[in-house]
């Protein structure tokens, strides 16, 4: 090859002149037998594609569209099953819940039927110091429903999930991604809050609490006396409303209730009332028992009695 003569510049090469296989590709992508063909065909009248690859597309296409409501029905059958037992069970739950609730209330209306009778009696007898302690003993064990002043505070659920402002802050530890949910341990928490402060006789959406109830959890569910409780949680506390709510609001259940708030956005209502209303706890039996002597008998009782 020649040098170029003296003083002209010599020729500039095309970038991509070493790439000629790929300039091919690019400039000319159809095979030149395809683009042959599609020539014959431009050249006799004909469009330059066959139809056939048209319609192979529209074919795959119902395929894929069958298989896809095919796919769906599947998945959609279980959906539907299982859909159909969580609605039987729902309703189970719900009668007999309510078959529960019925039950709960004939028995107080019995027991204050028992009550009643069980007054008369001793006041017949002359027993009305015994009768004074017997309702004195009720009141402090819960048997008997409390009426008076108090302090009521509602507790519910955040109304976003929010993980928390100051992790230092958290109150409950590791109680799940969800702190924004009321747990047990909050309602026992703040109801130990409310009997060290004084509280008479405390409730939880009418379930009255007692030396023998108790606050669990079951998965997500919150029990008290094994009776399932819905938000919001009411807590009502017999006792001087306002030395209760000054009381409650320095104590460490006041200080753990004002931390679910601020931290994790727990919405609770506190509120004197001047008069409430405890329940008496239903569940309670008497478990030993013995004859207490009348304070009339002179002399001991000889008749004997058939079986």
């Amino acid at each position: 090859m020649s040098a170029p003569p003296a003083g002209r510049p010599a020729p500039r090469r095309r970038p991509d002149e070493s790439m000629t296989l790929i300039t091919e590709m690019m400039q000319r992508p159809l095979d030149p037998g395809y683009a042959a063909a599609a020539g014959k065909r431009e050249a006799a009248g004909l469009s330059p594609a066959t139809g056939h690859r048209s319609a192979l597309l529209v074919v795959a296409a119902l395929l894929i569209g069958l298989l896809f409501a095919m796919s769906a029905l599947a998945l959609r059958a279980p959906a539907t099953s299982a859909s159909r037992a969580k609605a039987q069970l729902i309703d189970q739950i719900e009668s007999r819940r309510a078959h529960g609730d019925q039950q709960t209330r004939r028995i107080t209306a019995l027991r204050a039927e028992i009550n009643a009778a069980q007054g008369a009696a001793l006041r017949r007898r002359s027993e009305g110091g015994l009768a004074n302690d017997l309702r004195r003993l009720e009141l402090v064990t819960g048997a008997a429903p409390v009426t008076g002043p108090g302090l009521q505070l509602t507790l519910d659920d955040a109304p976003v999930k929010d993980g928390g402002k100051n992790a230092d802050a958290d109150p409950r530890n590791n109680a799940g991604p969800d702190q924004g949910r009321v747990i047990a341990r909050d309602l026992q928490i703040v109801v130990n809050g409310l009997w060290a402060s004084g509280a008479e006789a405390v409730s939880v959406n009418g379930q009255r609490l007692t030396s023998k109830a108790a606050i669990r959890f079951a998965g997500q569910a919150i029990l008290v006396n094994y009776r399932p409780l819905t938000r919001p949680y009411v807590i009502s506390a017999i006792g001087d409303p306002r030395s209760l709510a000054a009381d409650f609001a320095a104590s460490d259940g006041g200080s753990y209730l004002q931390s679910l708030k601020t931290n994790f956005g727990v919405r609770a209502g506190t509120a004197e009332v001047d008069r409430l209303t405890v329940p008496g706890e239903s569940a309670l039996t008497t478990r030993v028992a013995r004859p207490v002597p009348s304070a009339t008998a002179t002399t001991p009782d000889t008749t004997e009695s058939s079986p």
